[in-house]
């Protein structure tokens, strides 16, 4: 599956650093983002079709799938709403899983985290709270995805809302 959500999207959402030797873990996480996350309340349809049209390139996305994927403006009921898109939903799902994987690498010694003597590697307890921030913010983003596809159903015919997919989380806090 083809990432919607590129490392320099992630930049304009959050700060990370340059050198981060596991960038090449953003494109899974951003897939596994939009197949075990996004694709249960968005469908199979929509998700493929957005994806088929920005395989093409960018270009070749529709103005609906367009507007979809990057938020904007809308008007409903003569009242104009703002939403972030489906992008910057992606993004948080994807930075949530980037974060609770980042501080680990898989060695052919086993799992390790990276130390020296330059830094000191955050606990399990903060990053588990970093992840869960990002998840309830992409939440957050989701439901707004879903009030627009929602109030412009006649747009997007591909679009069956499947309430009963959305269900609730559960996170577990990792102390010390």
């Amino acid at each position: 599956m083809r990432p919607l959500v590129t490392l320099s999207d992630l930049a304009n959402y959050k700060y990370i650093a340059d050198s981060i030797r596991n960038s090449a873990l953003w494109p899974l996480c951003v897939s596994e983002a939009q197949q075990l996350d996004v694709k249960i309340w968005l469908g199979d349809a929509l998700l493929n079709e957005i994806i088929s049209q920005s395989e093409t390139s960018p270009e070749s996305l529709s103005a609906l799938n367009e507007t979809l994927l990057n938020g904007g403006t809308y008007t409903y009921q003569t009242n104009t709403y703002l939403f972030q898109g489906l992008k910057a939903c992606i993004i948080y799902y994807a930075f949530s899983r980037f974060t609770s994987r980042m501080p680990y690498n898989y060695t052919q010694a086993g799992l390790t985290i990276k130390d020296s003597d330059l830094s000191t590697p955050a606990s399990d307890k903060a990053v588990q709270r970093l992840s869960t921030e990002s998840m309830l913010t992409a939440a957050a983003l989701r439901d707004e995805v879903l009030l627009y596809l929602k109030r412009n159903s006649a747009s997007y015919p591909l679009f069956k809302c499947n309430s009963g997919a959305i269900r609730p989380r559960t996170f577990y806090a990792m102390g010390d």
